[in-house]
């Protein structure tokens, strides 16, 4: 049992470093499903663009959902598992949902107003901390800044953006080599096996929207494939208190 929390513990790590309009013609668009440009943007503009757009916004979501499958002593398992990010200016809120495989993982937290909530394997407690101490201690880094990954300038080279239904979506094919270095200066326990498949959607204002990660990896011993996309939206979220905020024991945080 040990083995498989430690293990779900890692990949969730992994997946924690990585959130309509109607249907308008591309810039240059001659019935082809493909474009040059968006939005007036070659596909490195307006990816640079979303990226800046998300790392000053102080008020967005990142909704997450993976799909982690491995054999683990012979036998096939699947774990479901989302995770949501939420920022309202100095207020956040963070949910992390697994199935019954990995229900230990589970948990909500909240900071609104100075006071931080924390729901976690059945207890329930809030404490007054300050901005500073919540991000250093509790949340160890902005999820916005893992959102979407640093990609250099050649791997633009042939890229354009793909119509997909009523969304432009950039493609990318990156080996795991590649993507292993990006993470090189963390301790994941794990490895990428083969290529990662990344993919960004816009909407046909150039606005993003959602991102979709596939890969295969190895962590522990044990191989694993996984599936993750995670749907952006920048502005107009909220973030309150929980609704049963007074049941809540009051404690001091070490």
């Amino acid at each position: 049992m040990k083995k498989i929390i430690s293990l779900l513990l890692a990949l969730t790590l992994v997946f924690s470093l990585l959130a309509l309009t109607s249907c308008k013609k591309g810039d240059d668009d001659d019935n082809s499903n493909t474009v040059a440009t968006l939005a007036g943007k070659t596909p490195e503009q307006l990816y640079e663009l979303s990226k800046t757009k998300l790392k000053e916004a102080t008020s967005y979501s990142v909704n997450a959902s993976q799909v982690i499958t491995m054999q683990l002593d012979g036998e096939d398992m699947t774990m479901n598992q989302t995770v949501i990010s939420t920022v309202n200016g100095d207020n956040s809120y963070s949910k992390v949902t697994s199935d019954e495989m990995g229900e230990l993982l589970n948990m909500e937290v909240w900071y609104v107003d100075g006071m931080l909530y924390s729901s976690m394997t059945g207890a329930k407690v809030k404490a007054p901390i300050d901005k500073d101490t919540y991000m250093e201690e509790y949340m160890g880094t902005d999820p916005k800044e893992d959102t979407l990954l640093d990609i250099p300038t050649s791997w633009f080279a042939d890229v354009k953006f793909e119509k997909e239904g009523d969304k432009w979506v950039l493609n990318f094919l990156i080996s795991g080599e590649k993507y292993n270095e990006m993470f090189d200066n963390l301790d994941l326990g794990g490895d990428i096996v083969g290529d990662v498949v990344y993919k960004i959607y816009f909407d046909a204002d150039g606005n993003i929207e959602k991102m979709i990660t596939t890969f295969d990896m190895t962590t522990m011993g044990v191989k694993a494939h996984c599936d993750s996309v995670a749907y952006i939206t920048i502005g107009n979220v909220t973030v309150n208190p929980p609704a049963d905020a007074d049941s809540y024991i009051l404690t001091t945080m070490p």
